[in-house]
């Protein structure tokens, strides 16, 4: 029996899931297997520095190591803020920000998400941002930008646009937010 020392304890390795990379693969993460572990993309990742136990290069070994409940069990993958710098790093073109976003559709799949997501998941659906500040169309307008950005939040067309897409997405089917396409309005106020 093997053990792996987690940031949360030790697991077991022969309880590991064995179909969580072909998963992962199917959803997005089809480089996974090139991964080297060299740990460019942690370097380059900002959430290492904010002290999140699973950051790229943790996701992706944890994967492999198939141990779903340890990362299921963790809010990790919700702090990547997707700006990239793993992808833009790796020599392997591995896409580590892929791999994060597949291993985000496992634990939608099943309603692993910590309530901070489902509220980011609800703005986005209403807004078409998933962090959108409430009242700073006037401080936008204080220092010269629209009180709106260019974006669905200032596209009534876009953002239903989106909306649509949304609905035809496995996150409707789970009913974890409200998506009555017929009662769409802007919920944040600018």
């Amino acid at each position: 029996m093997s053990n792996v020392q987690v940031a949360t304890g030790v697991i077991n390795l022969s309880e590991g899931d064995p179909g969580l990379v072909d998963e992962i693969k199917e959803l997005g993460g089809e480089e996974l297997l090139e991964c080297i572990q060299c740990a460019k993309c942690a370097a380059a990742c900002p959430m290492v520095l904010a002290g999140f136990s699973f950051f790229n290069k943790r996701v992706i070994q944890a994967i492999l190591l198939g141990l779903r409940d340890a990362l299921l069990d963790d809010s990790s993958i919700w702090a990547c803020q997707s700006c990239n710098r793993c992808t833009e790093v790796c020599p392997r073109e591995v896409n580590p920000f892929e791999i994060i976003q597949a291993m985000r559709r496992v634990a939608i799949r099943e309603f692993a998400l910590p309530t901070l997501s489902i509220e980011g998941l609800k703005s986005l659906y209403d807004t078409g941002h998933a962090v959108y500040l409430a009242g700073a169309g006037s401080t936008r307008a204080k220092v010269g930008l629209p009180e709106k950005p260019y974006s669905t939040v200032a596209n009534p067309k876009a953002l239903k646009e989106l909306q649509a897409v949304i609905r035809q997405t496995a996150l409707a089917d789970l009913g974890i937010i409200p998506m009555d396409e017929s009662d769409v309005t802007e919920t944040c106020e600018v």
